[in-house]
């Protein structure tokens, strides 16, 4: 926690100035007398000729600032003394550009409404009175880019960074406290914009990319992201669904699968890239957009894609799906049998082939079927997708070994089905 406080103490040289007008105020000042010194300071101001110099304004930021660190004064009079304070010294600045008194001082006044500001800040977030002490906060935070796009620098060579962090983030969580969602996107990108990334601040990278997801905002969506990529790897598997997700918006059919392809290329090692451009393909090779069209090319690629995925990572799920690829491709290959009446040598032979076939495509599917039979088997509670996926699995490897007349395997796997049915 930030507890700093500068010397409340005027200069020599701004008590001796050169206006007379403001002698008594400049005594109260020496004798502390914050409060009689108050209304004097008000009243001079309220003369119009005096408000147009800006002597009088830095007394009041002096005087102002000096009642609000006063320890039995209520929060919301101190803001509002610090606040008045804030905008005289800002006045001061305009009439007199080269600040003298604040120069002598070392910019003691201005630093110090940074820390009463913030101060309160700390005491209402502790007395959890949340929106008063997210407004202090703001002021804080306003005070503080003040400073900095002075170029101030205050006692002791003390400088402030040019990002405030701390009061950034402070912001942020009593933003979503109070729900004020624009809000946090503000001090979110304020976060991410320094670059920062200790791991509380993953959450702000994640919110401004799905801000500019919703938005289409490619620009800014690949900015944070790529910064997201960067900071925290560890979570590259969700980064790069958002990222696929952007990439495919509304596309459809034969243009959704040329993004798939496009993406394969950027993020090789994707396994759900794979698994969904799988399922994709599956969906249009059977879909009303792909009659008339040659699509030897997409089912090759719809297995090269299963296959690619169970090499990224071995799931139920991909297996299964391969598996019952191949298994339907048999049943397929027998129907072109079946069709075959002739006894013609060309017929017999294309006969022969596709027999041939059938037993080697069956062959196919054993591997991975038997995977997904493993994996299905270390589950500890199985779900009714589960029973349905493991029946199925099992149903694929007794036919395709009774295909092959291995009757022990065909055995095995019926009696693993009895099993499942009482699962």
């Amino acid at each position: 926690m930030k507890k700093i406080i500068l010397l409340l103490t005027l200069v020599s040289g701004a008590l001796y100035s050169n206006s007379q007008d403001l002698e008594n105020i400049k005594k109260l000042i020496m004798l502390t007398q914050y409060e009689k010194a108050k209304p004097e300071i008000d009243s001079y101001l309220n003369i119009e000729k005096n408000a147009t110099k800006g002597e009088g304004w830095y007394f009041k930021a002096f005087i102002y600032n000096s009642l609000g660190r006063v320890v039995t004064k209520p929060v919301a009079e101190s803001e509002t003394l610090y606040q008045a304070a804030y905008d005289a010294i800002k006045k001061y600045a305009v009439l007199d550009p080269k600040a003298p008194l604040t120069a002598e001082e070392k910019n003691s006044t201005v630093f110090n409404i940074y820390y009463g500001f913030y101060d309160l800040g700390i005491k209402t977030y502790n007395d959890k009175n949340f929106t008063e002490s997210y407004a202090c906060f703001k002021n804080t935070l306003e005070v503080h880019d003040y400073i900095i796009e002075n170029k101030m620098t205050g006692p002791n060579d003390l400088k402030f960074s040019a990002h405030d962090t701390d009061i950034v983030w402070n912001l942020a969580v009593l933003a979503n406290e109070l729900k004020k969602k624009d809000e946090v996107l503000i001090y979110y990108k304020k976060i991410a914009d320094a670059d920062l990334a200790d791991e509380k601040y993953a959450g702000a990278y994640d919110e401004l990319i799905l801000k500019y997801k919703r938005e289409k905002n490619a620009e800014l969506f690949t900015k944070y992201l790529t910064a997201a990529k960067k900071h925290y790897p560890i979570d590259n598997p969700y980064w790069e669904s958002q990222e696929i997700a952007f990439a495919l918006g509304d596309l459809e059919n034969e243009a959704l699968l040329n993004k798939y392809e496009e993406l394969t290329q950027s993020l090789p090692n994707n396994y759900v890239l794979y698994y969904n451009y799988a399922i994709e393909i599956d969906k249009f090779i059977n879909s009303a957009e792909s009659k008339g069209k040659d699509l030897s090319s997409y089912k090759k690629k719809l297995e090269a894609s299963f296959k690619k995925a169970i090499s990224i990572k071995s799931t139920i799920e991909a297996n299964l799906q391969l598996a019952n690829l191949y298994y339907s491709k048999t049943y397929e290959i027998q129907e072109q049998v079946a069709k075959i009446k002739g006894t013609k040598p060309e017929e017999v032979k294309l006969k022969k082939e596709l027999v041939a076939l059938t037993k080697s495509t069956m062959n196919d599917c054993i591997p991975y079927a038997e995977e997904a039979v493993k994996l299905l088997a270390v589950l500890k509670e199985y779900k009714f997708a589960d029973k349905t996926n493991y029946k199925l699995a099992l149903e694929i490897l007794s036919n395709a070994y009774k295909l092959n007349g291995n009757a022990a395997k065909v055995a095995e796997y019926e009696k693993i089905k009895l099993e499942v049915e009482k699962l």
